[in-house]
């Protein structure tokens, strides 16, 4: 403890009055009870919202279930302490790596005092002779809120030169799809960390698995005016898309629970269409799709704004014949607008990018076409720029060689009502994390499997 003025308060007990018959005679009692009432502390110029910590009373311990912000220091604070009745707080330091010599000490009102490790206090009831023991904790964020951890969960899985991949989640199971030209590859895992091989029937070996699509608990694959539907990613099923005089070109993303897709009606031109259930479509006739805008090898998700408002993004990609660099925006589906008109920060990314919504945010995860490093970048305006995370603190990791086509998957896969706390946890840890499954370099494939999550997602309270 060192001195400097602050304030203490103590609460002392209330005056009853007993009357006897006679009715004249008062008698002032000294309340018995020290029981702890609140604990505030005071900000200061350099640590503002020190005031903000809520202290509640755990057990016999007095502590902020929500931890004070990252790095938050506590070594010299100003405390308010308020019980129903004090004739004074004695307090017991711990006996290593702390900042003052003194074992105990009564607090005098002229203190701060160094919170970093718990400390036991006994206040002592207005009659000086009933007490209560406390133990008073200050929880402090430990690690960086916002840094990303990324680590490895399996090298490559199979030795498998694919065509095309796909990584999906159906149903809360990952399923992964490579094509190697000759037959279709699953390998499956409930968590993401343990994968084993499944059998797959009903995909034609010329499926282009980078197109596939999950809406509603169900898996969607367009290939030669066919749609190839699965329930459990194993067993499929497919159907003829109608109208019929209509070739469907791509489905691009799944928004308000329909899909939407290119079509080329009878008279070649290119329209958007959609779809509740994959097979009967309806295609709008009054909007045609912009020249540049891409039928292939692009990425697409759709999400929340801020608003609650519906929308989804289709990046970069290609045409029929030319890579494409554009970013577009809608909230139906039919009507899209071009980002890339006015910013230009996606200007480097290869085709074959992944990208997801994650913390109200996007992420993208490719390949550099300039200097073939990692594309990472994050977008905090709906996809309309993107910019690179800090990188002192958030990097993706040095094995995590640059590659095409990898899938991003958010795994969210737990409902967390009705939980106990242990549990509650446990599932905390689990989900929310970001998977980066496979993908490729040129010529060579990869099956590895990488994991990421933003260190504030492990926290019991956000």
């Amino acid at each position: 403890m060192k001195s400097n003025p602050f304030r203490l308060i103590f609460f002392l007990s209330s005056v009853a009055l007993l009357s006897s018959c006679l009715g004249t005679s008062t008698t002032t009692v000294s309340s018995s009870d020290p029981t702890f009432v609140s604990l505030t502390f005071a900000a200061n110029d350099s640590i503002p919202y020190l005031s903000t910590a809520v202290f509640t009373l755990v057990g016999n311990t007095i502590t902020n279930v929500d931890s004070l912000p990252y790095k938050t220091r506590v070594d010299s604070v100003y405390p308010t302490f308020t019980f129903t009745s004090s004739a004074g707080v004695k307090l017991y330091f711990p006996t290593t790596g702390y900042k003052y010599k003194k074992v105990s000490a009564f607090i005098t009102g002229t203190d701060t005092i160094d919170f970093r490790q718990p400390i036991r206090i006994v206040n002592y009831a207005a009659n000086a002779k009933d007490s209560i023991e406390y133990t008073v904790k200050v929880n402090v964020h430990q690690v960086d809120p916002e840094k990303y951890n990324w680590a490895s969960v399996s090298g490559n899985m199979n030795a498998v030169s694919s065509v095309t991949q796909k990584a999906i989640l159906i149903n809360d199971k990952f399923c992964y799809y490579q094509n190697d030209g000759n037959s279709i590859i699953l390998t499956t895992s409930l968590d993401g960390y343990t994968w084993s091989s499944a059998s797959v029937s009903g995909l034609p070996t010329t499926a282009a698995l980078n197109t596939m699509l999950q809406l509603k608990g169900k898996l969607f694959l367009l290939q030669d005016g066919k749609m190839y539907s699965s329930t459990d990613g194993q067993t499929w099923t497919n159907g003829v898309c109608s109208p019929v005089n209509y070739t469907y070109k791509a489905i691009l993303v799944t928004l308000n629970d329909s899909l939407r897709a290119v079509v080329q009606s009878p008279d070649q031109s290119y329209r958007f269409a959609g779809s509740k259930d994959g097979l009967t479509w309806f295609v709008n006739n009054k909007v045609a799709v912009p020249a540049n805008f891409p039928i292939s090898d692009f990425a697409s998700v759709s999400f929340n704004a801020p608003t609650g408002k519906a929308r989804a993004l289709v990046l970069q990609g290609s045409l029929t014949t030319s890579a494409n660099r554009t970013s577009w925006s809608t909230e139906d589906g039919y009507y899209w607008l071009n980002f890339a008109v006015e910013n230009h920060t996606l200007d480097s990314l290869s085709t074959g990018p992944s990208v997801i919504s994650y913390d109200s945010k996007l992420f993208v995860f490719g390949k550099r076409n300039d200097t073939g490093a990692n594309f990472y970048k994050v977008s905090t305006d709906e996809g309309l720029s993107w910019k690179l995370l800090d990188t002192l603190v958030n990097r993706l990791p040095a094995g995590l060689l640059p590659r095409t086509y990898q899938s991003a998957i958010v795994f969210k896969p737990l409902a967390l009502k009705g939980v106990q706390p242990d549990g509650l946890k446990q599932q905390i840890l689990q989900s929310n994390r970001i998977f980066i499954i496979g993908g490729k370099n040129g010529s060579t494939s990869y099956s590895d499997v990488w994991t990421g999550k933003l260190n504030r997602k492990n926290f019991l309270r956000q």
